[in-house]
């Protein structure tokens, strides 16, 4: 078993210097049930989520240029973006994003998330899977078989989908070096869906959930009809097998190929112009669309990545303010906005869990490139709907945005406020693809966040 770093040890250590100063295949699929010997029973939960939207906003996006302006610090650190009053009386964020501005009733900002980490695929390790990287600060760090699990893919083998669809659906293709976009030592048969293409392309198609044209009814019913007379051995079994739990993903893919309700959910034509025009006209924005169209078909569990495309991306360490306004924060207000929108109007929302989220923050200070660079100190993050009080600011942070003032969270305590939303106590054991027990994760629930807890 890994042993990993003190969770908590680089920010109490950056503390003491501030007081200074195509996983794509059919096996792939998240289909299938939980092996017998799998995860312990959650305990109740006062979650009420149903489905997940997780907005991954690999890069990371300024905290302060989004939703923590630092008003009293100077100008070298504060930068030349001013702040809005928002629907939430004393909560301010960026003038570039007005329509959230409009919405901060709906959705609550934790603004004092750190974990020290300042590498992109160790910190993106932890936000994913909830556990400290065992090589923090690293770049270009590559999954293992040994690696935790995704928190979809954990949901995924928790909490497997009873309908002709997938669990877990990753849309925007993987990032970087795919590291917390995996199942880990659940196995593959818990990985993502992935679907590489995008959904603003006029030829958007995923052809993996339709069948072939060259494949009739009938000889897909001839194939299944094979598949079942060579798996009946493995099914008249009194204990689960690998066989027999393969057969359940096979059996689902054949469901999901005949399905008009998941093949419909790829149709983004089905969608008005306007619907289309707010989520935004860019790969990001029509993917967090056809993640509402996904949830809407079914699938509990959607990540969206937001990913480097030769234009920087989120990772803003050149002429930082010119990209923010000019691009990463207009498009950050429309899709966010766009989504809560969407689901209240369809009634989705309350049972729909949304974050959106980068993998750390950015420096205090602006470097000489007009940039700002990784800051694992602290960083704001979004949630909304599933159990998430609305119009709610968690935490602080310190006057120059450097680390959290009040109330600091780590990722692992997002991660188990995730599962205690989407009904899974975050501390069961869960068992890796060879029978070993691991605890789910040793974060805690942010009580606070949740709309039954007192403010």
């Amino acid at each position: 078993m890994l042993e990993f770093v003190d969770r908590w040890a680089g920010f109490r250590d950056r503390m003491s210097r501030r007081e200074a100063i195509a996983l794509g295949g059919v096996g792939a699929l998240s289909l299938g049930r939980s092996p017998a010997q799998g995860a312990s029973q959650p305990a109740p939960s006062r979650g009420t989520a149903k489905q997940l939207i997780f907005l991954s906003l690999f890069g990371g996006p300024p905290h302060q240029e989004t939703y923590d302006i630092q008003h009293e610090a100077p100008l070298e650190i504060r930068g030349e973006f001013q702040s809005v009053p928002t629907s939430l009386p004393g909560f301010r964020i960026c003038e570039y994003m007005p329509k959230l501005a409009k919405l901060a009733h709906m959705y609550t900002v934790i603004r004092s998330m750190t974990h020290g980490d300042n590498g992109h695929e160790s910190a993106y390790y932890s936000l994913m899977t909830g556990r400290p990287h065992p090589l923090p600060n690293t770049a270009n760090t590559k999954p293992t078989p040994q690696d935790y699990p995704n928190y979809g893919s954990a949901l995924s083998y928790l909490k497997p989908a009873e309908q002709s669809v997938p669990t877990f659906v990753l849309t925007g293709g993987l990032i970087s070096t795919h590291i917390g976009q995996t199942a880990g030592f659940l196995g593959q048969s818990w990985a993502p869906y992935v679907i590489k293409q995008d959904a603003n392309k006029p030829d958007f198609d995923v052809p993996e959930f339709r069948r072939s044209h060259d494949v009739s009814q009938a000889r897909l019913d001839d194939r299944q009809g094979l598949l079942d007379s060579l798996n009946a051995p493995a099914k008249g079994a009194k204990s689960q097998t690998d066989s027999s739990h393969f057969s359940s993903y096979q059996e689902r893919a054949f469901d999901m190929l005949t399905s008009p309700r998941t093949q419909a959910a790829f149709n983004m034509d089905e969608e008005s112009p306007a619907t289309r025009a707010a989520y935004g006209d860019h790969p990001f924005g029509q993917n967090v669309l056809l993640a509402r169209r996904l949830v809407e078909a079914g699938v509990p569990i959607v990540q969206v990545n937001y990913r480097n495309r030769g234009d920087g991306g989120l990772d803003t360490h050149h002429d930082n303010f010119n990209i923010c306004k000019g691009q990463l924060l207009p498009r950050m207000d429309s899709f966010i906005s766009a989504l809560l929108i969407d689901l209240e109007e369809r009634g989705m929302l309350d049972d729909t869990l949304v974050v959106a989220s980068g993998e750390f923050g950015r420096t205090p200070n602006i470097n000489a490139n007009a940039g700002r660079d990784h800051w694992g100190g602290c960083c704001s993050l979004l949630v909304a709907g599933g159990g998430v009080k609305r119009g709610y600011v968690h935490g602080s942070s310190d006057k120059i945005g450097a680390y959290p003032a009040t109330d600091p969270i780590g990722p692992w305590d997002l991660y188990a406020t995730i599962m205690h939303c989407c009904g899974v106590d975050p501390h069961t054991t869960i068992h890796d693809n060879q029978g070993r027990p691991h605890q789910l994760c040793e974060g805690s629930v942010i009580e606070s966040i949740l709309e039954n807890s007192p403010s």
